[in-house]
Parts: C-alpha cells; structure tokens; sequence
C-alpha cells in the first residue's frame, strides 16, 4: 500500500511537470540563502558580508531559451566598519521586493536533468528600512536610504526532476544613497531551490 501511495504522489508531480516542460512553462515556489554587503566608495570604511533569506516564486517561459521572471522578498543587510576605529559600526538591513527578469538558455540537456546559464536586470523596491549604529555619530539614518534600486544579475542553475537550483551573483547598478558624498551600493550573492508545481 505504501508503494502506491509513493508511485501516485510521484505521478501526480512528475508528469504534469513533464508535460509542462514539453509546453514550454514552468512556475513554482522558491527559497533560498542570501549573502550580502553594502560597498562604499571611502577607502577608511570595511565592509562585512551579512547573511540572510529570501524566498518567492518564479514563472519560466520556453525551452532551449527561455524568460524567466519573479517576485522575490529580499532581506538584503550588511555591515560597515570605521577602519580607524573599529568599535565604530553601523549595520544596515532593508527589506525589498525584488522584480528579476532573466534571459536563460539550457547549456545541457538531459533526461532527468538540465544546467542552465541566465542574466538580466532586477528593480527592487524597499519596504522597510532598519540601520542599527554603534558608537558613529557622524553615520548615516535610514532617511538617507533611497527607496528603489537597479541591478543586474548573472548566475548559473540545474533543473533535476520537479526541483530547480539557482547560484547567482548580483551586482549593484544604482546608489542607495543620497548623500553625494557617499555612493552606497549592494552586492549579493544568492542559492535558491525551487519546485515547479507545473
């Protein structure tokens, strides 16, 4: 009894995502890790790369080509540090929802499973801002924090069975910044697994 529960539930997620793949669309949910830093353009400052989640769904049109586009809640955070005073510290952390489009196209393609290789633009609208300061007077606030971002991203990924994996670099396009003399971007890297549910 416990086999034909097992082959039904791998019929009822398989096949119609075989089917789909044929069709060329594909959607599902997603989750994955995010690594994170805030660059900046004065030499006395560090930065340190923070990690978080993320987590959404995706839509994928086509087969050997595709387009894939999302909507992802971004926690996007890192930390800066004086490097003439170290105790001096801020960290930033801002909650975006983020819009990837991507162009991909399959570099293999086999039975059971596909690698992938894709790039594309990502707008990101922050929802809610959060700078935690230790011990800096002179640091930025939260108003000094611009409220959408440009990016691009570029990364690579494996389709195996109903699961998709996703390694992707961004890089920050944009300043977050609205101090002139302080250009603030973002650059992160993200894992993801994905299930298409078709």
């Amino acid at each position: 009894m416990k086999k034909v529960i097992l082959f039904a539930v791998m019929a009822i997620t398989i096949i119609p995502a075989a089917f789909a793949q044929k069709a060329g669309l594909s959607l599902g949910p997603k989750i994955g890790a995010t690594f994170s830093s805030f660059n900046t353009d004065i030499e006395t400052i560090n930065e340190k790369t923070k990690s978080s989640f993320h987590w959404g769904a995706f839509v994928r049109f086509g087969n050997k080509a595709y387009v894939q586009p999302e909507l992802l809640f971004m926690n996007r955070s890192g930390i800066l540090v004086d490097v003439n005073d170290p105790v001096k510290e801020q960290t930033i952390s801002l909650r975006t929802i983020d819009v990837p489009l991507l162009l991909g196209i399959k570099v293999a393609d086999l039975k059971l499973m596909n690698a992938r290789i894709f790039a594309g633009p990502v707008a990101s609208i922050i929802v809610n801002k959060k700078i935690e300061t230790e011990n800096w007077n002179e640091a930025f606030t939260k108003d000094d924090i611009r409220s959408a971002n440009w990016a691009i991203q570029f990364g690579g990924g494996i389709d195996l069975l109903v699961f998709t994996i996703d390694l992707r670099y961004e890089l920050g396009m944009s300043d977050f910044s609205k101090i002139e003399s302080l250009a603030l971007k973002n650059n992160l890297i993200t894992l993801s697994v994905g299930f298409k549910i078709i």
